[in-house]
Formats: C-alpha cells, structure tokens, sequence
C-alpha cells in the first residue's frame, strides 16, 4: 500500500468514525415531527398490544416490527425509535466497498464524504421514518446487482450468483415492505433491464439459443425464477406473516397503488414541477454541479455531445416561447402541448431520453445506470404530485456516485496552474465547506426551523418540548400517568398519541362548552375562534396557561432569499403556526 491510498483509507476510516457521531450524538434533543410521532405511535402499538394493521398512509411493515423489537430491548423512546435510521444511515457507507473498483479510490472516499455529511443523508438518517431504510436497500440491491454481474462474465459458474440473487431479492422486498415508492422502483429497474438486453443485442439468436436449451440461457431463466420465489415469499411474510398467501400480496399491493393514486390525482400535497431543484442547489451543491457535469462526462455520443447540448438548449427555449405565448394570449393555449401536458413531463422528458440513451450507448454500464437511475427518478417525482423533500434521496443517492466517480477521475489530473484548475478547486472547497457548514447547521441548531426547505411544515418548535415536559410535570402531581387530560383539539389527536402513549386517563374530543376539571387540558388557538379565552372565562383561578404550537411554516418567496437566508436561515417575517394551549393546575 503507497502512502496516498494509506491516507485515502485513513480518510475513509475517520469519515466513518464522523458518521456515526453526527447520527447518535443527541439523536432525541429535536421533538418528534408529526409523522414521526404517527408511526412511533403504531410501533408502540404494535410493540405493547401487537397490533398492527398495514395502512398505506403510514407506509409497509417492515420498519414497525423492526422498531418494536429495539423496543423491547431499550424501551419506547425518541432515542430507541431514531436508533434504527441513524444506524442505517451511517451503515451506507460500507456498501460503497464494493463498489471501488467502478468509482476509484478518491471516489470511495469523496462518496463517504457526501454520504457522511449530506444535510439531506443525516437530516433524514435522524428521523424516523422509511426513507433512510429505502436508501440502504437502494443501495445494497445496486451492490448485489454489481457483484452479480461480475460473476456472471466469468466462464466458470459461481454459486455466489445464488448468493446475490437471494439477498437482492430480500432487499428489494424489504423495499416493498417499507414504502409504496418501491413498485416505483422495481418499474424503473424491469425499464433498464429491457434497456440492457436490447444494449446487449440478446434477441439475436434467442430462438435458437433456447431450442438448443442454452447452459447460459437456462441458468438465466432459473436464476430469474429463484429471485421472484424468494421475493414473494418474504413479501407475502412482511405483509401477511405467511408464505405465498396470494390474496394478502394481492390486497397489500392493491390497497398501496390504489392510495397513492388517489393522493397523486387529488394532489394532496402538491407542488412545482422544480420542486427538488432549490433544494438539492441549497443543500447538495458539489453534489448536483459534479453530478451534472459526470453525467455529461460519463454519457452517451462522445461525438455528438455538442449537438446533443445543442439540441436540448433548442428544445428548452421552444418550449419556454410557449409557455410564454400561452401567458400573454391565452386563447392560443389550445394548440400548444404545454396546456394539457404538465410541465414536468414536457420540461424534464429530454432528461429522461437522455438517461435511457445513456443505457444504450454508454461507455460504462454502471455509470450509465446511475445516469438512468437518477434522471429517471427526478423525472418520475418531479411528475408526481405528492411533493415532499424527503423525496430527493431517491435521486440524489446516484448523483453522489456520478459526483464522486468524475471528481476521482478528473481531481488528480488537474492542473493547478490553469484558470479552469483552478476555478474547479476552489468551487470545490466552497461548495462543499457549505454544505458542511449547512449539515452542522440544519441538524444541530436550526432543525425545526421552517425555513429549512428539507423540514417539513408539519414539524413542531423545538418550544413545543416545553408543552409536553409539563405535562408530565403536573401530572406528577396528581396521579401520575392516571392523571386525568382532556383533549378539546382534535387536530392535536396524532402528535397527542405518542406523547400520552403511558397515560390511561385521557378523554378525546371534549367539547368546550363541556365541564373542563382536569389538571391537564389542550385546546387549539386560533384568531377566528379564540377558544382559549373561552376555557379561560370556565376555568377556576388557579389555572395556568402555557402558549406552543403544534407545526411551523413559511409560504417562500423569491424575495426571501438573501444572503441573511443562505447563511442563517432568517426571514424577513414570522412563521405561521398552528397554536395550541396547556391549561394546567399546579397543586404545589
């Protein structure tokens, strides 16, 4: 070993030592998020009484009763329910490994490092739900596919190819078994597979090769037959606890598409077709700029790379004379595509034929899958109206390895003298000093703030640890987790579950214009109804009253990005709030 791969493995070694810091240093300081505190009360559920009923609302199984068994080993807590994706997440970067030989030394490294450090990667790794689940599977399916395939070129048939299958095929039903976006995946991943076999001309000589049962052909077949066996019997496990129950896979399959379908048609939670573009600029810059550049670098017609550029910048300025035609004479709207196709399919489609001509004409077939892989997700979600930043790990897990593969590639012949040299480190060391600075910032000090775009509206103020440690305060008091609560805000019922989860005496839904005697009672404030002033006129004196809020949000503007926004998050106006109160009778 030279003294540079010894420094890259160091490297490499402390990057892994710095990821699971970061994920299990003060893993429960942030309050639960809304959805975070929904799924934590159906762990407990299942947990405490085994109870558990797939709802596809709340995604699959799998992280439930994988929770609950850390539950019964460290109790039911933040810390032991983030415990799982903060392990996860760190646990990533060991499947890069094997994948050294197609991203190089620096590229192992540099990829550790986006992974390590990513805002997005160790946001989510310290949140409890599925997403970082379905990225280590992602990412453990590609290594399986790898190493796969580079058994299968060799003349000699290894068993290890059973091996890959098996735990490919348990990865991707623990995918299905954890969020409805994995049957998007497996579309995407059957897509390439078509690709591939047209890239490798494998209908030339089909028919023959299997009237003559071809040894290679066959083995394909069974191979094939193995991976869908092994799949449906730990689907049909996850799902219904029994191998092959045909009618639980069915309904499981059937209740996911059919939910997600209404949720995409009605647009619950809509959004722009760029979406995903402002945060992966803000947060995941070296990533998307290098990411960019290795797909061109990496992509299909060396040649023709300059008419391809040519043609897709024509494209772009054709569709945005329409658009702009359509908005200042709207009556000729009609005869333009871009008023009945949505905007993401008609902006973002030579994306998609880029990443598929890719497949068929790349040098490389990982880096091309890669490209595929992540311009055929951004295209799919940027389509999807269920707008959500949780999202961008589907397609920012690639960029990352597009961007540590070219800039292991290009980064050592570099030359320093040049202006473009040297343009390309310092870019470098900017972009990603950001990135790190926003990683420390958004996960260690600023993670309930609402202008961070990866947070979600639904997460409560850090304030809000207020409202629940004095509950338990006052309920100390009394009778401890007997103390009677009564709960006038419905709207609370979800965040409410998982904080009163080991109280018996807690009464839901109580009307105000009932008798309120409770130690402890929740009612919303708002500035049309101001119910509290209402409890407050039938409360006795002794009552005391507690202000927090339950979710945070902004509505962005472009005017709101400023250099005070880019550095420290500051907005020019207060949040808005859901507002709740906690009436309370302190009897000391």
């Amino acid at each position: 070993m030279n003294k540079r791969n010894f420094a890259l493995y160091l490297g490499f070694i402390l990057i892994v030592i710095i990821a699971y810091f970061l994920r299990l240093y003060h893993l429960d300081e942030r309050v639960f998020h809304h959805d975070e505190a929904a799924v934590g009360y159906f762990t407990y559920k299942l947990f405490n009484d085994g109870i558990y009923s797939y709802d596809p609302s709340f995604h699959g199984p799998f992280m439930y009763y994988a929770t609950a068994e850390v539950f019964r080993r460290m109790g039911d807590s933040i810390y032991s329910s983030r415990l799982l994706p903060a392990l996860f997440g760190a646990a990533m970067i060991f499947l890069l490994i094997p994948l050294r030989k197609y991203i190089g030394n620096m590229g192992l490294v540099l990829s550790a490092f986006f992974l390590a450090l990513s805002p997005s990667f160790l946001y989510y790794s310290r949140f409890y739900r599925e997403d970082i689940f379905i990225a280590f599977f992602s990412l453990l399916t590609l290594v399986c596919a790898v190493k796969y395939a580079e058994k299968y070129v060799e003349e000699k048939y290894s068993v290890l190819r059973i091996f890959y299958l098996f735990l490919a095929a348990i990865s991707m039903a623990s995918m299905a078994a954890l969020k409805e976006n994995a049957y998007i995946a497996m579309a995407l991943i059957v897509f390439f597979l078509f690709l591939l076999f047209i890239r490798e001309k494998g209908y030339q000589g089909l028919s023959a090769r299997m009237k003559m049962f071809d040894k290679k052909l066959v083995a394909i077949v069974l191979e094939s037959v193995f991976f869908i066996f092994v799949f449906l019997i730990a689907f049909s496990l996850y799902y219904t606890g029994k191998p092959l129950e045909l009618h639980g896979m069915y309904a499981a399959f059937e209740k996911a598409v059919t939910h997600w379908y209404e949720m995409h048609r009605i647009e619950r939670i809509g959004g722009p077709y760029f979406f995903y573009l402002p945060i992966l600029a803000l947060y995941e810059l070296p990533v998307l700029v290098f990411g960019v550049l290795g797909m061109a670098y990496y992509g299909c017609c060396d040649r023709k790379k300059e008419k391809m550029l040519t043609l897709l910048l024509a494209y772009w300025v054709i569709v945005d004379i329409m658009y702009y035609i359509s908005a200042v004479y709207p009556g000729s709207s009609r005869f333009f595509p871009t008023s009945y196709i949505p905007s993401s399919i008609v902006i973002f489609f030579p994306l998609l034929i880029y990443g598929i001509a890719c497949v068929l004409k790349s040098r490389s077939i990982f880096i091309s899958f890669l490209t595929y892989w992540t311009l055929a997700n951004f295209f799919v979600y940027s389509y999807i109206q269920e707008k959500v930043p949780w999202l961008v790990l589907n397609f920012l897990l690639p960029l990352v390895l597009i961007a540590a593969a070219y800039l292991g590639e290009i980064l050592p012949r570099l030359n320093l003298k040049t202006a473009a040299g040297a343009a390309t480190i310092i870019f470098l060391v900017l972009s990603s000093s950001y990135l790190v600075y926003s990683s420390i910032f958004l996960n260690f000090y600023d993670y309930t703030n609402p202008a961070e775009p990866i947070i979600q509206a639904a997460q409560p103020p850090q304030k809000f640890s207020l409202f629940i440690d004095k509950i338990s305060e006052i309920s100390r008091q009394y009778r401890n987790q007997s103390t009677e609560i009564q709960v006038t805000d419905n709207e609370m019922e979800t965040q409410l579950l998982w904080i009163l989860r080991h109280y018996g005496n807690v009464r839901w839904r109580v009307s105000i214009d009932s008798e309120l005697t409770a130690p402890l009672i929740v009612v919303h404030d708002s500035d049309d109804k101001n119910e509290p002033a209402i409890v407050k006129s039938r409360l006795r004196t002794d009552y005391e009253r507690l202000d927090s809020a339950k979710m945070s949000w902004y509505f962005f503007k472009p005017s709101d990005i400023t250099l005070n926004y880019l550095l420290y998050r500051k907005m020019d106006s207060p949040p808005g709030e859901y507002r709740v109160v906690l009436f309370y009778q302190p009897k000391y």
